[in-house]
C-alpha cells in the first residue's frame, strides 16, 4: 500500500484521489477552501447557471418581439447568486460523500511541503506522511500591473455583486471575456469589452468573432489594441478616453505553486514543469492541472490528474493533448479545437446549421448558427472543427473520441442523429464529398 498525499480537491485531485483509494492505496486529500475546486466554486458552474438565466431572458424578449408572448422579465440578481450559492453548497455535499466513499482521507486546511521529510503540514499543525505527492493546486486570477487595479473585479467576485451594473467594463479579450459579456449584456448591462490585441483570437477565425460579436452579443461594444492607464472605482483611462462602468478583469491566470516554491522546478510564468508523466524534477512528487499551465480547462485537468495517479501507479501513461475540445458559453455555445493535431489544413467547408431546439425561433431572423470544418479531400481526415449551435458543446466531444478511433469523414454514412437536430458536426462529413 502507497502512501499518496494530494493537494487540491478540485477536477484534477478528487478524481486521481478516488482512482488511487479504490486501488487500495492509503490516500489522504487536502483542500485549503472548497471541494469542487474553482470550477464549480467561482467559475465554469457560475457561468453555466447565470448563462441559463441570460438565455431565458434572450429568449422571453424574442416571443415578445414575435407577439407570441407577452411577459415582461425583471432578474433579481442578488436572489439568482444566493440560489446560485445554495445550488454550491449541495453539489459539494454530494461530491464529498461521492469522494470519501471511495475510502479517501479528506482534511480541509492549509498545506504546506516539507519535501526532505516527505511530509505535508496541515494548518502548521497536523502532519501527513507520503512516499509520493500529487500537487493539484489551480490557478487564481491573473492581475496584471495597472494602475489603481485594485478597484477592480475578477470572476471571484462576480456572485458578491448586489444588482446588475448599468455599466460594465471587461478588461480582456478572452473566452471568460465573452462570457461574463454575453451574460451581463443580457440581463441588463452595457458592456465594453477592452482587448490588449484582438478578440477572442484563440478561435483563430474572423468569421466566427464577426458572428458572435453581431449575433451572440448584445448591447456590447468591443475594442482592441486597448492601452490601459488607470482604473478607479467606476471607469478606466485608455489611450483612447475614459470608459465608464463597474470594471471586471478577465486577464487570465496565474498558477498557484507556491507552495512547492524551492522544491521543484517552476517556469518564468509560475507554472510547475512536469515531464510527460505529470513529474516534477522531485521524482516523488507530480503536478497536474492548471498549476502546470497549458490548456485550461476542466477536463484537461481531470486527464492531467488521472494521468499523475496512474503513473504514481507505475502504470507509465500519458496525456492526449492532440484534439481538445473547448467550448465558449454563450446564448449559442461556441465549440472549438485545440491541440497538437489540429490544423487548417484541407478544404474549408462551412454550412448554416438547420433550426431546432434552442434556435428554430430565431430562424426568422437568421440566426441558428453554423458549423465549418477542415477536411483532407484525399483521405476524408478531418482536421479541425468550430461549431456556433446551440447543442455543439455535446456533439463536438463525441466526434473527437469518433476521430480518435480512427474514423474520417467516409465513416458516417449509418450515423443516425437525434431528430430534430441543431448541430451541422455531422452532416459536413456527407457534403464534403461534393468536392471530390
Amino acid at each position: 500500500m502507497t502512501n499518496i498525499v494530494i493537494i487540491g480537491a478540485g477536477p484534477a485531485g478528487r478524481f486521481a484521489a478516488m482512482k488511487a483509494a479504490e486501488e487500495g492505496n492509503n490516500v489522504t486529500l487536502i483542500e485549503k477552501r472548497h471541494i469542487g475546486g474553482k470550477c464549480l466554486n467561482q467559475a465554469c458552474m457560475v457561468v453555466c447557471a447565470l448563462t441559463d438565466i441570460s438565455k431565458h431572458v434572450l429568449a422571453s424578449e424574442n416571443f415578445n418581439d414575435l407577439g407570441i408572448i407577452d411577459s415582461e422579465i425583471k432578474v433579481n440578481y442578488k436572489r439568482a447568486c444566493s440560489q446560485i450559492k445554495e445550488t454550491q453548497k449541495k453539489i459539494r455535499h454530494v461530491i464529498t460523500k461521492e469522494t470519501t466513499g471511495t475510502g479517501v482521507e479528506y482534511i480541509h486546511g492549509n498545506a504546506t511541503v516539507d519535501a526532505q521529510r516527505k511530509v505535508v503540514i496541515v494548518d502548521d499543525e497536523d502532519e501527513y506522511e507520503y512516499d509520493k505527492l500529487l500537487v493539484c493546486t489551480g490557478s487564481s486570477p491573473l492581475i496584471p500591473d495597472i494602475e489603481g487595479v485594485e478597484n477592480a473585479y475578477t470572476y471571484k467576485d462576480t456572485l458578491k455583486f448586489d444588482e446588475v451594473p448599468e455599466k460594465l467594463v471587461i478588461v480582456g479579450g478572452g473566452s471568460t471575456a465573452a462570457e461574463y459579456a454575453g451574460i451581463f449584456s443580457s440581463i441588463g448591462s452595457q458592456v465594453d469589452i477592452l482587448c490588449r490585441s484582438t478578440f477572442l483570437k484563440m478561435l483563430d477565425d474572423n468569421e466566427s468573432e464577426e458572428y458572435i460579436v453581431r449575433n451572440l452579443l448584445k448591447n456590447t461594444i468591443i475594442h482592441e489594441n486597448v492601452e490601459i492607464n488607470k482604473i478607479t472605482d467606476r471607469s478606466v483611462e485608455t489611450n483612447f478616453g475614459e470608459i465608464e462602468g463597474t470594471v471586471l478583469l478577465a486577464t487570465g491566470v496565474q498558477a498557484n505553486s507556491e507552495i512547492l516554491e524551492g522544491i521543484v522546478d517552476i517556469d518564468s510564468r509560475g507554472n510547475i514543469i512536469v515531464n510527460k508523466y505529470m513529474q516534477t524534477s522531485n521524482q516523488d512528487i507530480y503536478a497536474a492541472g492548471d498549476v502546470i499551465g497549458g490548456i485550461l480547462s476542466t477536463p484537461v485537468s481531470r486527464m492531467e490528474g488521472m494521468v499523475a495517479i496512474r503513473n504514481i501507479m507505475n502504470e507509465k501513461v500519458t496525456p492526449d493533448y492532440s484534439m481538445i475540445p473547448l467550448t465558449i458559453s454563450l446564448s449559442y455555445d461556441v465549440s472549438y479545437l485545440k491541440g497538437s493535431e489540429v490544423s487548417k489544413n484541407g478544404k474549408e467547408i462551412t454550412m448554416p446549421a438547420a433550426a431546432g431546439p434552442s434556435s428554430f425561433w430565431n430562424m426568422l431572423h437568421g440566426k441558428t448558427g453554423f458549423t465549418k470544418e477542415y477536411i483532407d479531400l484525399e483521405n476524408g481526415h478531418i482536421n479541425n472543427i468550430l461549431a456556433i449551435t446551440p447543442s455543439s458543446n455535446i456533439a463536438l466531444p463525441y466526434m473527437v473520441k469518433l476521430l480518435k478511433d480512427g474514423n474520417n469523414a467516409d465513416n458516417f454514412d449509418n450515423f443516425l442523429e437525434i431528430h430534430p437536430s441543431t448541430d451541422g458536426i455531422f452532416k459536413l462529413t456527407e457534403y464534403y464529398k461534393r468536392f471530390l
